[in-house]
């Protein structure tokens, strides 16, 4: 789909008064609350209106304190993606034409940035910006997907309303919950598509909750951008590009646009998700979804201590712990050889392409370089791939040694998962092995809260100082005693 067509063929108008103006549903009436979903699913309604009343029912008074925990750890860490990034030419380069083509006024705060802009620019580019990096949040259903990618969105449309923190909160618990049970019940990837695509569906119950619009009217705005915006795995294939980043940003955008339009009374395709199911191969006669109200899903959700793809993570770890066993004999190493599911190896990740990287967005999903400059360096930061570090001589000498294999021993320890063994062999016979089964971050053994004030304080200092950090660290602390969500936005911008 051609998202720009599709904005530019939309009424210059329509795209002055709803985009460029930042037009606000803050004072939209208030329609009474919807009955909250159950457990049973009622056959003549499609998963768009049970999704949007499943939405409507949720309730910052109902959720349990590890739910509202959870989201504050996710903000944050969502967050610190996003400063760590603010200088991503990608998140630039759409502000800049965004402004161009649609105003360059609004309501809403770009992250890192003194200027307020409309809530669908915000929400394409703080997006942007907590994608760029691949070190956002990850949930691994029947596809690896990232929850995060709604939480522009969801600060957007708040902020645009003078919500308050709690409701907030509950934005952010609708985008966590459907995207937790909708990659359970759905996977993209296996019809060509990249998980990013979920958001279409989702971040409309995100704005529509923030918005307070009835059930019929979200349900519409799914309807709306779930049927036009899916995104192809051609943006993980070969050589990375900037659609990597940006592909969430344009979900949030043109959900929150759409979400816009069926409050006006624009009416959308009726059962999306059953279409796709039904039609795109391999074909299901139905998909269903668990929208129990009463079981919160979004604590399995996990973090990533290194900015690489999901499926790295342990073998990150892992080259880190043997580092300090190699030191020196880097030049020893005969071959190494890495057990990995068969998940792991279908999704490229040691692919030709992935030996010989030509852009950061390619080196962060190599497994072999990844690999490398871990053994090396003991480490692996963001500062690794935006210096360049990826691309010295010994590195890719190490990694050209590196191969990659299903390994029997790690399904027999874990039938499924995302471990990985790593065996470095020396050119004197001599061998040594690291096993990470369940890399630090992950939900089963979740960062400390000490380690993510660090990841959030090395990405944000460099932007807002200390004594910015401090305040936005206060206000997620205590984000469900602030009355207006736009006190707690003010923290995240930088001086003019």
């Amino acid at each position: 789909m051609d998202r720009r067509n599709f904005l530019i063929a939309t009424s210059t108008a329509a795209t002055a008064a709803l985009i460029g103006s930042g037009q606000s549903l803050a004072q939209a009436p208030q329609t009474p609350a919807a009955a909250p979903a159950t457990k049973e699913e009622n056959p003549a309604q499609g998963l768009e209106r049970r999704l949007a009343q499943y939405a409507a029912g949720v309730r910052y008074e109902d959720l349990p304190v590890e739910a509202v925990q959870a989201c504050k750890r996710f903000l944050l860490d969502a967050l610190a993606c996003a400063f760590g990034a603010v200088n991503a030419s990608s998140a630039r380069i759409a502000e800049a034409t965004y402004r161009k083509a649609f105003g360059a006024s609004g309501p809403a705060t770009i992250i890192g940035n003194p200027h307020l802009i409309a809530t669908e620019g915000a929400a394409l580019i703080n997006g942007t910006l907590i994608r760029e990096l691949e070190f956002n949040d990850i949930y691994f259903g029947k596809d690896p997907a990232h929850p995060s990618e709604t939480i522009s969105a969801a600060i957007a449309c708040c902020e645009e309303a003078g919500r308050s923190g709690r409701e907030l909160i509950e934005a952010m618990v609708v985008g966590y919950e459907a995207e937790v049970r909708l990659s359970d019940a759905y996977s993209w990837a296996s019809r060509g598509f990249i998980s990013s695509s979920a958001a279409a569906f989702i971040v409309p119950l995100v704005a529509g909750k923030a918005w307070r619009m009835p059930v019929d009217q979200v349900a519409h705005a799914v309807g709306i951008s779930g049927s036009r915006q899916l995104i192809t795995l051609a943006v993980n294939s070969g050589e990375i590009s900037m659609m990597k980043s940006i592909g969430p940003g344009y979900s949030a955008m043109d959900g929150v646009f759409s979400t816009r339009m069926a409050a006006a009374g624009m009416t959308g395709v009726s059962r999306p998700l059953e279409w796709l199911a039904a039609n795109v191969l391999p074909k299901e006669t139905s998909v269903s979804i668990d929208l129990d109200p009463g079981r919160y899903q979004l604590t399995k959700v996990g973090l990533r201590r290194f900015p690489l793809q999901g499926d790295l993570q342990s073998l990150a770890e892992a080259g880190v712990n043997l580092h300090a066993k190699i030191q020196g004999q880097a030049g020893m190493i005969r071959e190494i050889v890495v057990g990995v599911y068969p998940e792991t190896l279908e999704r490229g990740v040691a692919s030709p392409a992935r030996y010989q990287p030509t852009s950061r967005l390619t080196a962060d999903h190599s497994l072999p370089i990844c690999l490398a400059i871990a053994l090396l360096d003991g480490d692996l930061t963001l500062k690794q791939f935006s210096d360049g570090r990826w691309k010295a001589p010994e590195v890719h000498a190490l990694a050209q040694k590196v191969k990659v294999e299903v390994s029997q021993s790690l399904i027999a320890q874990m039938h499924e998962g995302h471990g990985t063994i790593v065996e470095v062999r020396f050119n004197n016979g001599q061998t040594i092995r690291e096993s990470v089964l369940i890399p630090e971050g992950d939900a089963e053994k979740p960062m400390s809260q000490a380690a993510m004030e660090h990841k959030f304080r090395q990405c944000s200092d460099p932007v807002l100082g200390a004594a910015g950090s401090n305040k936005v660290l206060e206000s997620v602390a205590h984000l469900e005693d602030l009355k207006d969500v736009r006190e707690f936005t003010r923290t995240l911008r930088t001086a003019t």
